[in-house]
């Protein structure tokens, strides 16, 4: 980073027509954070390639006296925290920034490990501590929009290589994204990177439709609905509760009125 300061100070005193190198110095501030996030990941360990492990009846997620911090000398997220989602439930966690939201679901994706406690996965006749080996059991919808540039098919594809069309179609409807179906082009109609060319609320309901195409029972959907409108998110979550009963879902949100299609509601903070 010393050689970098040096360097725009230098381009800096530059008069005349080499002025304009000055524009690259943003590229070349983000190649360098590039480089060092690269140089991060490839001394994260590698994760364990073993077999995945699935419930193909559905499951649970149970957190047993979870402690869990970011730093160890910072303070607890969470600490001795127990709760249970039990198959087939639907439950509302809400709370303020910060008070472990995106916590849990990285926990339960294992992209983070317990300080202190378990967290498992479980159905009548197994549990199963969390782990790379059981996200195959999870359909994640993060924050934002997660469109790629291509066609409808193309991101849908992604949820689900084999879909077939029917499937696609079956996905839309769910999501409240069957506007797609009404497109001249249809599942062919093209979008932009981040799905340049629909509304932000378009976008999330086609990227909720490439989620339902995976295999998962476990849904977690964080933020899903931030751009919707209160009557496509009342539809939405009347079509994802009648549609997959047997799903256990877990929304994280800050819409009161999610509230009302759950069975529990978690408050945290």
């Amino acid at each position: 980073y010393g050689m970098m300061i040096s360097f725009i100070q230098l381009v800096g005193q530059i008069q005349g027509p080499f002025r304009d190198i000055t524009r690259f110095i943003p590229i070349l501030v983000g190649t360098l954070t590039a480089s060092e996030r690269l140089m991060e990941l490839e001394d994260d360990p590698l994760e364990d390639d073993s077999a995945p492990i699935t419930f193909d009846r559905g499951a649970g997620v149970r957190f047993s006296d979870v402690s869990f911090r970011y730093k160890k000398s910072g303070r607890h997220v969470l600490s001795h925290f127990s709760y249970d989602f039990p198959k087939g439930s639907t439950t509302a966690i809400l709370g303020e920034t910060g008070a472990g939201k995106t916590t849990l679901i990285r926990l339960i994706l294992a992209l983070l490990k317990p300080e202190e406690g378990n967290v498992e996965m479980y159905d009548e006749t197994r549990a199963v501590v969390v782990s790379p080996q059981t996200r195959n059991n999870l359909v994640y919808v993060p924050q934002g929009n997660t469109l790629f540039s291509g066609t409808i098919r193309d991101n849908l594809l992604l949820g689900n290589p084999d879909a077939s069309e029917h499937e696609m179609k079956g996905a839309l409807e769910t999501a409240c994204a069957d506007f797609v179906l009404e497109h001249p082009d249809g599942l062919d109609a093209v979008c932009g990177e981040h799905g340049a060319g629909l509304s932000e609320g378009q976008a999330q309901r086609i990227a909720i439709a490439r989620a339902l195409l995976r295999p998962g029972s476990i849904l977690l959907l964080d933020e899903f609905s931030s751009a919707l409108d209160a009557e496509t998110e009342t539809s939405l979550m009347e079509r994802l509760t009648s549609s997959l009963p047997d799903h256990t879902m877990i929304f994280i949100t800050h819409r009161e009125k999610i509230i009302d299609y759950c069975d529990s509601v978690l408050r945290l903070g």
